[in-house]
C-alpha cells in the first residue's frame, strides 16, 4: 500500500529481468479496462531501478473466508456472476483454455473445454477481496477463454479446500445455471483434464486435487 497526500494505491512490482512475472503484470494491464466491473482500476504504470510497477485503486478489504460458517459465499457467488458480463478487451488475444491444457487433452476434450467466456482461472481466497459493500476479483494474470462455468467450478473446489463438504460445495455450485446446464460429458472431461495436468505436474501429490475435482459431480447413487 502506497499512501500519498492525495491517494492510496495498491502497488505491485516485479524485476524487469523476471520475464514470466513481467508478462503476468503486462497481462493485468491489458485486461484491466475489461474487468473493472469486478476488479480495482489500474491507474498507472512505471519502470524504476529495473522494477516494473503498477498502481491500482486501493481496496480496504480482506481475503474471502470460504470455510464453514462464513457468510462470504453469497458475496463470492454474486461476484462471479458479475464477472460473467466481462468481455475480452478489443485488440488483445486472450489464450484459450484448450491451449493451456493441450498437452493433456485426449480426443473429444478440446470440444468440451472450448468457449468464449473470459475466465480468471485462479479464484483462490487471496484473489477474492471482501469489503462491507461488495467483493472484488483481483490478480487477472492467468486469464483464459473457455466455458463460463469453469471459474465457479474451480471456486467450489476451493470451498472443499477450506473445509466445506463435497455436498455443500455442489449445493453452492448449483446456483450457477451455466454449470447446471452444461453437458455432463463436458464437465466430466474438464475434471479429468485437470486431474491429468495435476498428475503430470506433481505426481502422487495430486491425489487431493483428483478427489476434490471429481467431487464436483455427484456420485452415481445420488440419481
Amino acid at each position: 500500500m502506497l499512501t500519498t497526500d492525495r491517494h492510496v494505491w495498491f502497488v505491485k512490482g516485479v524485476p524487469t529481468s523476471d520475464f514470466p512475472s513481467l508478462e503476468a503484470q503486462l497481462t493485468e494491464i491489458a485486461l484491466n479496462t475489461a474487468v473493472q466491473r469486478v476488479s480495482p482500476a489500474l491507474r498507472w504504470e512505471a519502470v524504476a531501478d529495473e522494477w516494473h510497477l503498477i498502481g491500482f485503486d486501493y481496496v480496504d478489504g480482506r481475503h474471502a473466508d470460504l470455510g464453514p460458517g462464513s457468510a462470504d459465499l453469497r458475496t463470492v457467488a454474486h461476484l462471479l456472476k458479475r464477472a460473467r458480463s466481462c468481455r475480452p478487451p478489443v485488440g488483445y488475444e486472450v489464450p484459450s483454455l484448450v491451449a493451456r491444457y493441450r498437452p493433456h487433452l485426449r480426443p473429444g476434450d478440446a470440444e468440451a473445454l472450448a468457449g468464449t467466456a473470459l475466465l480468471h482461472t485462479d479464484t483462490n481466497p487471496h484473489n477474492l477481496l471482501i469489503t462491507e459493500q461488495r467483493g472484488y476479483l483481483v490478480d487477472w494474470a492467468m486469464p483464459a477463454l473457455g466455458p463460463s462455468w469453469v471459474d465457479p467450478a474451480q471456486t467450489a473446489v476451493r470451498l472443499m479446500d477450506a473445509g466445506r463438504t463435497p455436498a455443500e460445495a455442489r449445493a453452492w455450485l448449483s446456483q450457477f445455471p451455466d454449470w447446471e446446464g452444461a453437458p455432463w460429458v463436458a464437465r466430466e472431461r474438464f475434471i479429468e483434464v485437470v486431474c491429468r495436468q495435476a498428475t503430470a505436474a506433481i505426481g502422487d501429490l495430486a491425489s487431493h486435487i483428483h478427489e476434490t475435482f471429481r467431487s464436483l459431480l455427484p456420485p452415481p447413487d445420488v440419481f
